[in-house]
């Protein structure tokens, strides 16, 4: 069979992130949609169970590797930073626009950087500090500062998303010697645990469903956690994106490097941006867009000068 070009490895790796970012953004669609109705803590908690349940399952079924691990106190850590980025990125979704949620949590690429150097003292190359401080510019855009800004300081908890999800990246490159699926199993595990220990300290609380601003029209209250089919389908849409997330992901890696198909990610971003305006009317603004632009320039740069 003869190899493919360079280049058309590179395509389909692009196709493959396109995919999963496509994954993300309607996953975010949909959390945006059920928060209308269900607690933040509520939907984060799903999510990482359920993600936990299909995992297992896999795990089960598949061809089955050795769970234990050399750096357990990173993979902790990798679950916790996971699902404070996961948790922090649907509670934002409540207060911003989907596109900006989402553009803010894909700073990652800005903020790994600086952990490597402040924890690991990583020296990088001029270029990517370059990247860096371009990427801030776009987040500044962004988060438009200002007088209107100290009204809803809640707005800013989207760029703790990215932020967390920049640790997430750092730690990952700890254990990159370590089987994904054994990383991902982990990360489930005490995601899950640290959401139930959430839902008990507040009491397990489930809110009235506002019924009136969510999309389907509500059935009889069966079970307090499943008030409603729709949550069902939800639950198990949240799952199936998050495997479908991690699925497209993967095999995009199979065809390029990093690197290659950092750039793509962002399509996430255009994906928000077109779900925000056909479902909830929300057009993007100037600042979006121009903040969007500086963001996806500077991760060019980091990467270019990661490759000094």
């Amino acid at each position: 069979m003869k190899p493919e070009e360079p280049s058309q490895s590179v395509a389909r790796g692009g196709v493959y992130m396109t995919l999963g970012m496509l994954a993300v953004a309607l996953m975010g669609a949909v959390v945006k949609w059920a928060s209308s109705g269900f607690s933040t803590e509520l939907l984060t908690s799903l999510r990482f169970v359920f993600g936990l349940v299909i995992a297992v399952a896999i795990y089960a079924l598949g061809r089955r590797i050795s769970l234990k691990s050399d750096s357990l106190k990173i993979q902790i850590l990798i679950g916790l930073s996971w699902v404070l980025l996961v948790g922090i990125y649907y509670l934002s979704i409540r207060f911003i626009p989907l596109m900006d949620a989402t553009l803010l949590l894909n700073t990652a690429a800005i903020f790994a950087p600086i952990f490597a150097r402040v924890i690991d003292g990583k020296r990088e190359p001029r270029l990517v500090w370059i990247g860096i401080v371009i990427g801030f510019l776009g987040v500044t855009v962004v988060l438009r500062p200002g007088p209107q800004l100290f009204e809803n300081p809640i707005s800013l908890i989207g760029i703790l998303a990215g932020i967390f999800a920049g640790l997430r990246v750092f730690l990952l490159s700890k254990v990159k010697h370590e089987p994904s699926q054994r990383t991902t199993i982990y990360s489930l595990f005490v995601g899950s645990i640290f959401c139930l220990l959430v839902m008990a300290a507040v009491g397990f609380p489930i809110q009235v469903p506002r019924w009136e601003v969510m999309l389907f029209t509500p059935r009889q209250i069966l079970v307090p956690y499943f008030v409603d089919s729709s949550l069902v389908l939800a639950v198990i849409v949240l799952g199936g994106f998050s495997v479908l997330v991690n699925m497209f992901m993967a095999k995009s890696l199979r065809f390029a490097t990093v690197g290659q198909i950092s750039p793509f990610r962002y399509t996430a971003v255009a994906f928000a941006g077109f779900l925000d305006w056909s479902i909830w009317g929300v057009e993007p603004t100037w600042p979006s867009y121009v903040g969007f632009s500086l963001v996806l320039v500077g991760v060019m740069v980091i990467i270019r000068g990661s490759r000094v």
